[in-house]
């Protein structure tokens, strides 16, 4: 008799960590493509992003989340709301964490894990270099509170960048999934459009290119985004910061600035397109736009609801 077919599963999974545990550099050695931003900044993710993997056995969905952080204002509000809605209503969890990691079981990781109810997978990363013979269920047993580690399904390495350790993740994450049919077509890499692509391929080559407090300051709104007659894709976009003085830094003397940020990002996006691109940036001043809601939303996040000021006594 011929052996039974394997069932075919699909679902959802979440990359939960801190800033720069490496979940975009993941998902993006896994579905084989650049699809989200990554920078050697935290806080490079803003908004929940999903990439795609198919293979002939299973669909998973990845959900990548914004870091975890203590939100200071409202965009970190948006980010930390991001988070929590990302972890409920998928199959499984992925808590990504720094071997380098010195503190990986702060407040708020603590905090996310416990709110966690379904299960969750454990993955070491950056198991490379002067790590790479870390053991990931040794590192977590001395870096981590015992109920904490109890909590986790299983206990994995990888290394993201030097792409490792992959298929062993995916098959874990399988066994997690429901039988079914694939969620979406099986030759696509991400629910996400072109246009939200490429705004986040401009993203990143601002952190990428500014000083280190700045990118911080910065939000990028694409305004135009068509493909003309000839084949090339017409992008206008404009880089936003916070406050007038910052719009020199991100020019640069003679342009030279948003010349890089402006040749790094076609570059990219015409990775993505598989067509020339013509990219215009510009950049525009709107003030303390990391605490107006009405700004969020014009940048695509959705302000969590404010909570109910509390009752003092007379």
């Amino acid at each position: 008799m011929p052996p039974p077919e394997t069932p075919f599963r699909a679902g959802f999974a979440a990359l939960l960590g801190k800033p720069n545990a490496g979940k975009s550099t993941l998902l993006n050695a896994i579905v084989g493509a650049k699809l989200a931003a990554v920078s050697a900044l935290p806080q490079t993710t803003r908004d929940k992003f999903s990439g795609i993997y198919s293979d002939d056995s299973r669909q998973i969905v990845f959900v990548d989340l914004p870091g975890l952080v203590t939100p200071d204002d409202r965009l970190n509000e948006c980010l930390h709301s991001n988070v929590r809605e990302g972890i409920s209503g998928v199959e499984v969890v992925i808590h990504l964490v720094d071997v380098a990691d010195k503190e990986p079981a702060g407040d708020e990781v603590v905090r996310a894990v416990a709110s966690v109810r379904g299960p969750i997978i454990l993955v070491v990363n950056k198991i490379d270099g002067s790590h790479a013979r870390v053991d990931a269920g040794s590192w977590a047993g001395e870096h981590l509170p015992p109920e904490m580690k109890k909590r986790y399904a299983t206990i994995l390495g990888v290394s993201a960048r030097e792409k490792k350790g992959l298929d062993g993740l995916l098959s874990a994450i399988g066994a997690h999934l429901p039988e079914g049919p694939p969620l979406y077509d099986t030759d696509i890499l991400t629910n996400r459009d072109l246009r939200y692509l490429s705004q986040e391929m401009i993203r990143e080559k601002a952190f990428q290119f500014l000083h280190e407090e700045l990118p911080y300051s910065t939000a990028v709104l694409i305004e135009e985004f068509t493909e003309r007659a000839e084949g090339k894709w017409y992008i206008r976009a404009v880089v936003y910061v916070e406050r007038d003085s910052q719009k020199g830094i991100v020019i640069g003397n003679g342009g030279a600035t948003l010349k890089k940020i402006s040749t790094a990002a076609r570059r990219d996006i015409e990775a993505l397109c598989g067509a020339p691109v013509y990219l215009e940036l510009f950049v525009k001043t709107r003030e303390k736009w990391r605490r107006n809601d009405s700004d969020l939303r014009m940048f695509g996040l959705t302000p969590p609801k404010r909570g109910k000021p509390r009752k003092t006594k007379p």
